[in-house]
């Protein structure tokens, strides 16, 4: 529920403001997260749609882009950092992406308010499935490795997001096709979404 705030100013005005509630330790209780997985709310996939299919330029291919989720739970992201900058990519096509883990964590530090417990490191795949490739196995453990050396205490995840080319096509809700996969479709792209740990093992996620 919205609290609303009633405040007079000094010239005889009455302000009334919507203050929008962060969700309680008791309410997040309620939709726990598997046992060693996390818990991924409709409005942060609202913003992984979004942020993904933002890469659409008329007449070009897409290319892969990398973003990551944050939270102050260990089990439960509740930030999207984009990452659209020439710092963290370094280079991208439509089936490669260099990012540098580095400048990943500076980005995330720099815009919580606080350093996270868990951080999940996604990356996309253009018209292309949802797994792992052996570049992307490879590259999970260096970029775990840095991670784990910048911001020691994060439970760390990796997703791949895969996102279809662009056709008309209905809204579908979200709805999770395996333990670490959920897949939904916008109005103009199916997506689906894959979550390892940093072994490249399947990582258990709920919605």
């Amino acid at each position: 529920m919205k609290k609303i705030r009633v405040s007079l100013e000094g010239n005889g005005k009455v302000t009334i403001k919507l203050k929008k509630e962060r969700p309680s330790e008791e309410k997040l209780k309620e939709f726990a997260a598997p046992a060693g997985g996390f818990l991924l709310s409709s409005s942060l996939m609202n913003q992984m749609e979004i942020r993904v299919e933002s890469v659409f330029r008329p007449g070009q291919p897409d290319v892969e882009i990398v973003y990551a989720l944050s939270g102050s739970r260990a089990d439960y992201p509740e930030m999207l950092h984009k990452f659209s900058s020439n710092e963290v990519v370094a280079h991208a096509t439509p089936d490669r992406i260099s990012a540098a883990a580095d400048k990943m964590a500076e980005h995330i530090l720099k815009e919580r308010p606080d350093t996270p417990k868990i951080i999940v490191a996604a990356h996309t795949h253009p018209d292309a499935a949802a797994e792992l490739s052996q570049q992307d196995r490879s590259s999970i453990i260096n970029i775990a490795q840095r991670l784990r050396e910048l911001i020691p205490a994060a439970n760390l995840v990796f997703a791949v997001h895969s996102v279809s080319s662009e056709s008309p096509r209905p809204r579908t809700l979200p709805v999770k096709i395996a333990g670490n996969r959920i897949r939904w479709s916008s109005i103009t792209r199916m997506h689906e979404i894959a979550f390892f740990n940093e072994n490249s093992d399947a990582f258990e996620v709920s919605i």
